[in-house]
């Protein structure tokens, strides 16, 4: 809000300018603070579950080329490790013709639904100059890696692509020269 100066005086001058820097940091404040906390900290958005798409494979790569572009890069360990647990439940699957996940498998999605989450909130950024990244935040969030999760239920079908599209993103990743260890 500007301040407006109707005497020419050197103390309104100051007055106004100090008034103005106390507004625009109780701004900034109220804005990022969120109740003293910091950003970063604060609670990410419900899951909303959604359904991988058709394209899983051409979205998989603008996911991994937006990220190595902007150079919040996951490490391969990171990603080959949601692999890992997604591949244990698609090797359970694949065999099978029954439309549902078996029991068991819906609760290993229900785990990998959990790991998601920790790994999620384990990320504590990394320096880059000033700034500070969330590369595994990064990349959940742009991958939907939680709303594909939510999304599978006990649908098999929706299992087996999401797999695929797992694989689909360690193979960007490593294509476009992503981060190891």
């Amino acid at each position: 809000m500007p301040c407006s100066v109707t005497s020419s005086s050197p103390r309104s001058t100051f007055m106004c300018i100090r008034t103005e820097r106390v507004a625009t940091q109780m701004a900034e404040q109220n804005n990022n603070s969120r109740g003293g906390k910091d950003p970063q900290k604060a609670l990410p958005p419900e899951t909303i579950p959604r359904k991988v798409p058709e394209n899983y494979v051409d979205e998989a790569e603008r996911i991994m080329r937006a990220l190595i572009s902007s150079g919040t890069t996951v490490t391969t360990s990171k990603i080959r490790n949601l692999l890992s647990l997604v591949t244990d439940i698609y090797n359970d699957e694949s065999i099978r013709t029954e439309d549902k996940l078996k029991p068991d498998s819906v609760v290993k999605l229900n785990l990998m639904r959990v790991r998601v989450a920790y790994e999620y909130g384990r990320d504590n950024g990394e320096s880059v100059g000033k700034d500070k990244v969330y590369p595994m935040r990064e990349f959940i969030t742009q991958a939907h890696l939680r709303e594909y999760l939510k999304g599978i239920s006990t649908d098999r079908a929706d299992l087996i692509r999401f797999a695929h599209y797992m694989e689909a993103l360690v193979a960007f990743h490593r294509y476009l020269g992503g981060k190891e260890n």
